[in-house]
């Protein structure tokens, strides 16, 4: 120890150390920061471009992805819903076409609505804003803003077409009559979602309405009569492409699963100036890189040069989407992105100087910083050595070595949380005290154990679903749980829907009897304040049975070299089960051994059950019930006496007094069990005659 003291006097402060280190190296340090400069706005460049690329393909996803998934939704929604799966009036109900104006209305990026059915019928709403003036014309079209809604009349082209504009105010022009060859059962959003019988999204093509390039959804209508479809036109999407251009000269496309590129970005002005030539081959690169990513799911980030410059060409796979498959790609000047870090780069230079002056100081303040985080991951470290997890602030820092060791503290706290919640925190510590003792093998000494069991839970896994049974036990195990840990317990075992839990061990509890019945009583009542909230909610209860017995038993590890498992051995644990069985025959919730009542009569007050002898035994046990802490004997007292008066009566054979008195016991508690079951044994008794060699214990007939 004295040498390690030594050791520590010597030690030169870490501060110290870096600024003697800054000082040798502070000639060459101009030219390092000139180059680091640069490389570090060149590398700021990069990632500049990436995040945008990033925020484009955020932005591209959001709207084939959310944005789609959204209207496929309302399509499914419309798809199951009364109104277009009816048979009668289907062509001429004004519902249909109100939801299919609204559904518009609440959706902008959606260029119609429509349904078609089996019988040829359709129904249509749409957007006359990308209509020719041919078409404007054809339909009478009025100025401003509406929604065309167009019914087609079941059978064989041609067929009667009725049509109207709905105007926002929710009015609507007269009907209009004309014919139309159109057939909605031989389009691809029809064909597709028919023979998926799911929702679909189809390729990009030509809509049959406005000739405007888009893809469509299509979902089966659940009478399978039909298809709910829609519209998206790409004008859109490209307007978005060309509003996230990275650069003046970048060229942004997306591609589908056909291989085709139908959205791409406008090119630059020749005008404006700074345009670049080349832009048509640089768009051939970028289609090509667009097939290639459409093989793999790795992202495909090249250089490529055309018309002189040099472009980076990036590729992305997007996730499968209703059956379709896009690509993102985008081609920016690798000169532009890093145009920004040659004028950066000659400031640099200047900047040079002066860093060369802050070095010092900024040396003195990084040791400061990093002395301080090591610190930190030092005292989290102790905290964790005394299983203590409530730090979960992890240390931040900008050097890779401490953000390292760092995470590895955390994944380390982590792991140790996790682990402390299947073994006891007493037993870890003692382990980590006495780390002989992790071996196999263990003590003799007097332990209190408990058992708990659900009654009637054998029925409730046949009613109720796996996954809320599981959900509805954890929350119980929790509540008992912490009832039992509060009073010093040690859970060593979940056993279905029981509980086996035991005191003294692993560390000494000089008080572990009274312990173990607070920790029942305590537990008792949390799972009924569990069950009562169940109930209001109209759900089934749990209701729960002890067993607490005290006895000698071999606490320890038990198990291979390998794997080793910290419980006990000994008849303490078979009589406790033993207990918590007869609670289904006395009707009571928790029954103890006089071994337990006993040491603990003044602490808790207890009722005689009975004396028993259980099945497969042949030893006698007196049975007690808790009826609370020491601190109830008021509330109890008048019951109790009536009921050890009726007692003594029974086990002395004066079966009519005792019959007398358990019959006044109930008056007093109508609810009693016990009371209840001594009474029918007393007739029983007195109809049939006492056992021979009675001397008041009974003995059981099943477990």
């Amino acid at each position: 120890m004295k040498d390690d003291a030594k050791q520590v006097r010597r030690s030169i402060p870490f501060s110290v150390t870096i600024l003697t280190l800054m000082a040798l190296v502070v000639v060459p340090l101009t030219c390092v920061l000139l180059w680091l400069g640069w490389r570090s706005v060149d590398q700021l460049e990069q990632r500049s471009a990436d995040q945008r690329v990033s925020n484009l393909e955020t932005a591209v996803e959001d709207f084939l992805t959310d944005g789609l998934h959204v209207v496929v939704s309302v399509g499914q929604t419309l798809a199951v819903g009364p109104s277009f799966n009816a048979t009668e009036n289907p062509l001429t109900e004004e519902d249909r076409r109100r939801q299919l104006v609204a559904m518009l209305g609440r959706h902008a990026a959606v260029q119609s609505a429509f349904v078609g059915y089996a019988d040829g019928s359709f129904i249509y709403a749409g957007r006359p804003g990308s209509f020719t003036i041919a078409q404007r014309l054809e339909y009478d079209a009025p100025d401003g803003e509406s929604i065309i809604v167009r019914v087609i009349e079941a059978g064989t082209p041609p067929r009667p077409e009725t049509y109207w504009f709905y105007l926002p105010d929710g009015s609507h022009t007269r009907p209009q009559t004309t014919t139309s060859y159109f057939d909605a059962r031989t389009r691809p959003w029809y064909v597709e979602a028919m023979r998926a019988k799911a929702a679909i999204l189809t390729q990009p093509y030509r809509f049959a309405q406005t000739s405007d390039a888009g893809i469509s959804a299509g979902v089966p209508l659940h009478s399978g009569l039909g298809v709910v479809g829609f519209d998206f036109t790409l004008r859109t999407l490209s307007e978005l492409l060309t509003a996230y251009k990275i650069t003046q000269n970048s060229v942004i496309a997306v591609g589908h699963s056909g291989g085709e590129v139908e959205i791409e970005s406008a090119p630059c002005a020749p005008t404006l100036p700074g345009c670049l030539p080349g832009d048509a081959l640089v768009r051939q690169f970028l289609h090509k890189a667009v097939r290639e990513a459409l093989g793999t799911d790795a992202r495909i980030d090249q250089r490529v040069e055309a018309g002189g410059h040099v472009y980076r060409v990036i590729a992305h796979r997007m996730p499968m989407l209703l059956g379709q498959r896009f690509v993102i790609a985008a081609a920016v000047p690798v000169h532009e992105l890093t145009a920004e870090s040659q004028a950066l780069l000659q400031r640099a230079a200047i900047a040079a100087a002066v860093a060369v002056a802050l070095a010092v100081i900024g040396a003195l303040a990084a040791s400061l910083i990093l002395s301080r985080s090591i610190a930190r991951i030092a005292l989290k470290t102790e905290h964790i050595r005394r299983l203590d997890f409530s730090d979960r602030l992890p240390v931040r820092s900008r050097i890779t070595e401490i953000a390292r060791l760092s995470d590895a503290v955390e994944n380390m706290r982590e792991g140790l949380e996790i682990f402390g919640r299947y073994v006891s925190k007493d037993l870890v510590q003692q382990i980590m005290r006495s780390p002989e003792s992790s071996g196999v093998g263990g003590t003799r000494r007097e332990i209190t154990v408990m058992f708990t069991d659900i009654e009637g839970f054998s029925l409730l896994t046949e009613t109720m679903e796996p996954e809320l049974l599981t959900s509805r036990l954890s929350r119980y195990f929790e509540a008992l749980g912490s009832a039992i840990s509060a009073n010093r317990g040690m859970i060593d075992k979940y056993i279905g829907d029981s509980i086996m839990a035991f005191w003294n061990a692993p560390e000494a509890d000089p008080e572990h009897i009274a312990n173990a019945c607070r920790g029942a009583l305590q537990a008792a009542a949390a799972g009924r304040a569990l069950s009562e909230k169940w109930r209001e909610r109209g759900r089934p209860g749990f209701r729960t049975r002890f067993g607490l017995h005290t006895g000698l038993a071999v606490v320890g590890n038990v198990g291979a070299r390998e794997r080793i498992n910290y419980t006990l051995v000994g008849q303490v644990a078979n009589q406790a089960s033993r207990l918590e069985g007869m609670n289904k025959v006395y009707g009571t919730e928790i029954l103890a051994s006089g071994e337990v009542a006993g040491p603990t009569s003044e602490l808790f007050v207890w009722r005689h059950i009975d004396r028993v002898v259980a099945v497969g035994t042949t030893e006698a046990h007196d049975v007690y019930e808790p009826m609370g802490e020491i601190g109830s004997r008021t509330e109890h007292a008048a019951f109790l006496a009536v009921w050890e008066r009726a007692r003594k009566a029974y086990v002395e054979g004066r079966f009519d007094e005792a019959l007398a008195g358990y019959q006044a016991a109930v008056a007093m508690r109508e609810e009693d069990a016990p009371c209840h079951l001594f009474i029918e044994r007393c007739q029983k008794f007195l109809k049939d005659g006492a056992p021979q060699g009675w001397d008041g214990t009974w003995h059981m007939e099943q477990k």
